[in-house]
C-alpha cells in the first residue's frame, strides 16, 4: 500500500504539470482508486485468513495468492491507463523539460525522496 500511495502522489503531481483535461483526470483517479481498493481488499482477505487459519494451509495460501493477484491486475491496469494518458511523446518530453528547468524540479525531487523514505525506510505500524 505504501508504494501505491507514493506512486499516486507523484503521478498526480506530474499530471498537474502535464495538464490533463477533466475526462483524463477521471480516468487517472479511477485507476488510482482501483489500485487502492484492490489493496484494501487484499489486506482484509490476508488478515481474515490469518485470523481463521493461523497455521499454514494450502487453501489459505491460495486465497492470499488470489487476493495479491487482484492487486497485480489492478496495478497493471493502472500502468496501462498511465501509458495511454502520458504516452504522447512530444508532450511528455516538453513536460519533463519544463520540470527539469524550473522551480518544479526540487518539488518533484522532494516528492520522490519522500515517497522512497515513506515506502522503504520508515517502519510500518502493525
Amino acid at each position: 500500500m505504501r508504494f501505491h500511495i507514493s506512486a499516486a502522489v507523484v503521478v498526480t503531481a506530474f499530471s498537474l504539470v502535464y495538464r490533463l483535461d477533466a475526462a483524463q483526470y477521471g480516468l487517472l483517479f479511477f485507476a488510482i482508486g482501483l489500485v487502492m481498493t484492490a489493496e484494501c481488499i487484499n489486506t482484509a482477505i490476508e488478515k481474515t485468513v490469518d485470523l481463521v487459519s493461523p497455521g499454514q494451509h494450502p487453501l489459505a495460501g491460495i486465497a492470499k495468492d488470489a487476493a495479491a493477484g487482484g492487486v497485480l491486475i489492478a496495478a497493471i491496469t493502472a500502468v496501462i491507463v498511465g501509458v495511454c494518458l502520458f504516452g504522447h511523446f512530444p508532450r511528455l518530453t516538453e513536460t519533463l523539460i519544463l520540470i527539469g528547468t524550473s522551480w518544479r524540479l526540487p518539488v518533484f525531487a522532494a516528492l520522490l525522496i519522500g515517497g522512497f523514505l515513506f515506502t522503504f525506510y520508515f517502519p510500518a505500524k502493525k
